[in-house]
């Protein structure tokens, strides 16, 4: 199991990467857009819905909480805060590179990292944010029954993902 920021962090030097390699080729499409915090916030929503979904046990430790724009986990928002809506950009700094060797390297995390990142990272981070708050979903369910600012429950998030998602 990992922790979100390393997650968070994969993700990150996921997009980054294709975004250059895409610029060299001189191809603009939609998918190659930077990632902001809300959308890497999504994205981490998904990843852990899509693992729990596929091998039924959490890809990361910290829980997801229902806020106002929809799923986050608190630990990365507060890493990422500071740049707003900006676009988050992060180097291959030697942490980081150990970060993504040790994701690489876990054949589930990849696997589910890969399916998240192809599916997903294709939508805004404001079309990801709508989707999270369809009716049924894990964040509506729990924002009705519970309120804005409570822990979504794994369990919930696995049933939801397990139907809408992975069949």
């Amino acid at each position: 199991m990992f922790n979100a920021k390393d997650v968070a962090v994969w993700f990150l030097l996921k997009n980054n990467s294709e975004i250059k390699e895409h610029e060299a080729e001189n191809d603009d499409y939609e998918v190659y857009e930077g990632i902001t915090h809300l959308k890497l916030q999504k994205l981490l929503y998904y990843a852990q819905g899509i693992y729990l979904a596929l091998y039924n046990e959490p890809l990361f430790i910290e829980h997801i909480v229902a806020w106002q724009h929809g799923p986050v986990v608190e630990e990365v928002y507060d890493i990422y805060k500071e740049n707003g809506r900006n676009i988050i950009n992060i180097g291959m700094s030697k942490e980081n590179e150990e970060i993504l060797n040790s994701i690489e390297n876990d054949r589930k995390a990849c696997e589910a990292l890969n399916l998240t990142y192809n599916n997903f990272a294709i939508y805004t981070a404001w079309q990801l944010r709508q989707m999270t708050h369809e009716d049924g979903t894990p964040w509506d369910i729990t924002e009705r029954e519970y309120g804005l600012n409570n822990i979504i429950p794994n369990e919930l998030i696995s049933e939801y993902f397990k139907r809408e998602v992975i069949e």
